[in-house]
């Protein structure tokens, strides 16, 4: 039987869980996250936040993390959740932590009247691919494209303000 507890993340737990997206984003990346405490403050601990969190700990310290917000799809009409994020320590992991915390976040999905979560998951990480097939995923045939800050600007310099 493990010891971790999984529960609503708290604005306590903001400076851990930007050191956890940082062990995320070294594992993904090679890179450190952006991501600060005051970030985790402003967006997610705040009246409207962008984006919901649930950690696990044990003993006082945080072991892993799931984030996730609302999604839509139009094509079903139907509510569901994104997983922006899942990470579990090295150390703690293959003890059942990730499952619970899918889990947990499963069950707020439910809860919040939705019917399907989706995220994606880096090619090369074969642990974690096989770990969601393993919970009844599958892979769906699509491709991710992002317009990052250039990008971004440039399109939408390209539309009047009475152009939208």
């Amino acid at each position: 039987m493990s010891g971790f507890v999984v529960r609503r993340a708290a604005p306590r737990d903001a400076p851990m869980l930007a050191e956890l997206a940082t062990l995320l984003t070294r594992e993904d990346t090679g890179t450190a996250s952006r991501l600060r405490a005051r970030d985790l403050l402003e967006h997610c601990f705040c009246e409207r936040p962008l984006f919901e969190a649930l950690v696990g700990e044990e003993a006082g310290r945080l072991l892993g993390y799931a984030s996730y917000y609302p999604a839509y799809d139009t094509q079903y009409a139907a509510k569901g959740f994104y997983l922006q994020d899942l990470y579990v320590r090295q150390e703690a992991r293959r003890r059942g932590l990730g499952r619970a915390l899918m889990a947990a976040v499963a069950r707020a999905c439910l809860d919040a009247g939705g019917s399907y979560m989706f995220w994606h998951a880096q090619p090369s990480n074969r642990a974690g691919r096989a770990f969601y097939r393993a919970l009844g995923a599958r892979t769906e045939p699509v491709s991710t494209l992002s317009l990052q800050p250039g990008p971004l600007r440039k399109i939408a310099a390209r539309l009047g303000p009475d152009d939208a």
